[in-house]
Order: C-alpha cells, then sequence, then structure tokens
C-alpha cells in the first residue's frame, strides 16, 4: 500500500550569537537507495584567505 511512500525530514539551522547571520534549511529525503541530503544555507563566514 505505501511503497511509494518515501519519508522526508527537516531541519531548519540558526546561528550562534557569534555568527548570527548564519540561517538556513537541511532536507532529508528517503530514497530508494539511502537518504539525499540537501542544505541552504547562507551566512557562513569566510576566512580572508579564500579556498582555491
Amino acid at each position: 500500500m505505501f511503497s511509494n511512500f518515501f519519508k522526508v525530514a527537516k531541519c531548519h539551522i540558526k546561528g550562534s550569537k557569534k555568527y548570527p547571520k548564519i540561517d538556513g534549511i537541511v532536507t532529508f529525503k528517503e530514497t530508494k537507495s539511502g537518504v539525499l541530503l540537501t542544505a541552504k544555507i547562507n551566512g557562513l563566514p569566510q576566512s580572508k584567505n579564500h579556498c582555491i
């Protein structure tokens, strides 16, 4: 009956006092072969030496 039913969970991410601009959503979606995790997070701090 529920063979095509996949579970989804969402988590709201918020920064701390030190990083108040961090805000986003992480989604966990069940698939046939495991769990798909997607993250959309804004306001992450950047170092002075950007990634190359």
